[in-house]
């Protein structure tokens, strides 16, 4: 009956033991989970602010402001490249680079190369990008503000709208027209966007925010 009981006992304290180890596991998890960081990317820059880590700088890749096909997103491509084994092919898609377009983005802006970085916040795990504002809505961080950017309307391609920090950078040795991946400024248009609260053809702010 005594080794009975001490049988019992062991296979009680095992149990408790896989409980204990499949607590810890969801807690590990659990905080993992908690712990996810959402990132951005600060196009128009080599670094981020203060209160993000960078992940990676590199340069604003994507489809030609011209073409009929292609992605539409942009990449924030990186220097430091790794190649794989494969070939090109007759049939391939292409990314350029970007350039800033006319002087909307500040003085002698035009046809310099655009730079971008990847980052992390430090303290927060979501990240939006409002466009119409320069400021964050109360209780959300600031990680950048600039200007809307897309493709002219009479262009061939379509862009996805990104936010191009205000005070924008370049890539050393990047001033020739090579075309590429066009950055437009983006203005208002009255009618079904409703004005007042935009103003027509007054150009759209945006911020990246964080909480």
């Amino acid at each position: 009956m005594e080794s009975k009981l001490q049988d019992i006992m062991v296979e009680l304290n095992k149990g408790k033991h896989k409980v204990e180890q499949l607590t810890t596991q969801l807690n590990h998890q659990s905080t993992l989970i908690s712990d996810g960081k959402s990132t951005y990317i600060r196009w128009g820059t080599h670094s981020c602010n203060t209160n993000a880590t960078l992940i990676y700088s590199g340069q604003l890749g994507g489809t030609n402001y011209a073409s009929t096909g292609g992605a539409a997103n942009p990449l924030c491509m990186v220097h430091d490249v790794i190649w794989g084994s494969h070939q090109s092919e007759g049939n391939m898609a292409e990314i350029h680079g970007a350039e800033y377009q006319d002087n909307f983005w500040g003085t002698n802006t035009g046809d310099k190369d655009v730079p971008c970085a990847v980052c992390k916040p430090n303290t927060h795990s979501s990240v939006l990008m409002i466009p119409g504002r320069n400021q964050c809505l109360p209780g959300w961080t600031e990680e950048y503000h600039g200007y809307l950017s897309a493709n002219l309307v009479s262009h061939t391609h379509t862009q996805h709208y990104i936010c191009v920090d205000e005070k924008v950078e370049f890539l050393d040795g990047g001033t020739e027209s090579k075309n590429g991946y066009l950055l437009y400024g983006v203005r208002a248009q009255c009618g079904s966007l409703k004005c007042p609260p935009y103003i027509n053809g007054k150009p759209i702010t945006c911020v990246v925010c964080s909480q």
